[in-house]
C-alpha cells in the first residue's frame, strides 16, 4: 500500500511539474527613456533585475536621447548625450542581455534639419563600443526592417517609423541601405512575415498605431484649462476658453506629423497594417506616448505602448485593456506552450510594482 501511495505521489508531482508553463524567452520593452532623472535611474535598474540569464533581450523603443538626439562631434552636448545612452545600456549589458535601440523622432533632432546626421551619430556611438550585442536598429538612417530572432517561436521585426514622417533628407549616400523607398520597406516586411509565419512576431517601432494619449488625440482637463503646461510643466496659468482651442487646433488646423490625425501618420499606419492584417500572431510594440497601454484591436490584434521610461503624460482611462500614466516598462514573455505573457511594471517607492498581466494564446491558423 505504501509503495502504491509513493508511486501515486511521484506520478502526480511529476505531472504538476510538467504542467508548469515556464518562460522560454523574455523581451523587455522600454520607450522614451532618453532623459536621466530620478525615476529613470530607478526604472532601468529595476528592469535589469528582471533579466533572465541567456533568455532576455532588451529593446529601447525610441526617443533614446532628449531633447534633440545625440550631440554631434565637437558640440557642447556630445558627452552629456552619450551618457544618456550609457545610462540605458549599461545596466542591461552588465547583466548580459543584448540591447537594441530603435530611433524615435527626438533622436532625429526632434524632426529638425540635423536629424539624419544625429541618428547616424547615435548608431556610430553604439558601434564604437565594439559590442556585437549592442546596436541601433536600423542604423545609418536606413528604413530597413531588421529581423532579430529571439527564439524558435519568437521574432522581433524592428523598423524606423520616424523615417516615414521625417520632413527633411533621409537618404544617406554613405550607407548600404537595403531599402530606399516605402515600397521596398513594405516588400521586406512581407518577406519577413512569410519567413516567420509559424512564429509569434513582435513588430517594434517608435510610433504606436493605436493610442489613447495626446498623440492619439486625447487630452486631459488640464490641457483644456492650463494649455501652457505643454510648454512648461509648472506654467499653471488658467486659460479655460483659449485652452480648449489648443487640442482642437492640434487635431485639425495645425496638424503635427507626430500625431495620428496627420495624413503622413495615417499613411504609415495604413501601409504597414496592410502587410500584417489577418496574421493571427502579431503584436505591435511602440513608445512615443509617455505612458503604458495595452490595446486589443480587431485590425491590429494587440498594441503595446511602453513609452514611460523617463516621462509621463495623460492617457485616457477605460478605452483599453490597461492604461497608466506612471513611469514604467513592459516585459513580453514567450511561454513553453507558445502563449505570450505581457506584463506591465510601474515605479513605486524607489522600486517597481507589477500592475497588469495578460496572456495571449498562440493561434494555429
Amino acid at each position: 500500500m505504501l509503495r502504491l501511495l509513493l508511486a501515486l505521489f511521484f506520478f502526480t508531482a511529476g505531472h504538476v511539474l510538467f504542467a508548469q508553463n515556464v518562460i522560454k524567452s523574455r523581451v523587455i520593452l522600454i520607450g522614451d527613456a532618453g532623459e536621466i532623472n530620478f525615476k529613470q535611474e530607478t526604472i532601468i535598474p529595476q528592469a535589469a533585475e528582471l533579466i533572465i540569464k541567456d533568455k532576455t533581450t532588451v529593446f529601447y523603443l525610441g526617443d533614446n536621447i532628449y531633447p534633440r538626439g545625440l550631440g554631434l562631434p565637437g558640440s557642447r552636448e556630445e558627452e552629456e548625450t552619450k551618457e544618456i545612452l550609457r545610462s540605458q545600456f549599461g545596466p542591461m549589458r552588465a547583466k548580459g542581455a543584448p540591447v537594441y535601440f530603435i530611433p524615435g523622432n527626438h533622436d532625429w533632432d526632434r524632426m529638425g534639419k540635423l536629424g539624419l546626421q544625429k541618428v547616424i551619430a547615435q548608431g556610430n556611438f553604439l558601434a564604437s563600443q565594439q559590442d556585437s550585442l549592442l546596436r541601433l536598429v536600423p542604423a545609418d538612417g536606413c528604413p530597413d526592417p531588421v529581423e532579430i530572432t529571439i527564439s524558435q517561436q519568437l521574432v522581433v521585426i524592428a523598423y524606423d517609423s520616424e523615417w516615414w514622417l521625417f520632413p527633411y533628407e533621409t537618404d544617406n549616400p554613405n550607407a548600404d541601405c537595403e531599402c530606399t523607398s516605402e515600397r521596398e520597406v513594405l516588400d521586406k516586411m512581407e518577406a519577413l512575415l512569410h519567413k516567420n509565419r509559424d512564429k509569434t512576431i513582435l513588430l517594434a517601432s517608435h510610433h504606436p498605431f493605436r493610442s489613447f494619449g495626446v498623440h492619439g488625440g486625447y487630452y486631459s482637463l488640464k490641457d483644456h484649462l492650463f494649455p501652457l503646461t505643454v510648454l512648461k510643466k509648472n506654467l499653471y496659468i488658467p486659460l479655460p476658453i483659449l485652452g480648449s482651442l489648443y487640442p482642437l487646433l492640434r487635431t485639425t488646423v495645425f496638424l503635427n506629423p507626430e500625431d495620428m490625425p496627420h495624413p503622413d501618420y495615417k499613411h504609415l499606419i495604413k501601409e504597414v497594417t496592410n502587410v500584417f492584417e489577418g496574421f493571427p500572431n502579431i503584436v505591435y510594440a511602440a513608445g512615443h506616448e509617455h505612458g503604458l497601454q495595452f490595446i486589443k484591436d480587431d485590425k491590429l490584434n494587440y498594441q503595446i505602448v511602453s513609452g514611460a521610461g523617463a516621462k509621463s503624460s495623460y492617457i485616457k482611462k477605460g478605452e483599453a485593456l490597461f492604461t497608466s500614466k506612471m513611469q514604467g516598462f513592459t516585459t513580453f514573455d514567450m511561454m513553453d506552450d507558445r502563449s505570450s505573457k505581457v506584463t506591465f511594471y510601474t515605479y513605486k517607492d524607489n522600486g517597481r510594482e507589477e500592475v497588469f498581466s495578460y496572456t495571449i494564446p498562440y493561434r494555429n491558423e
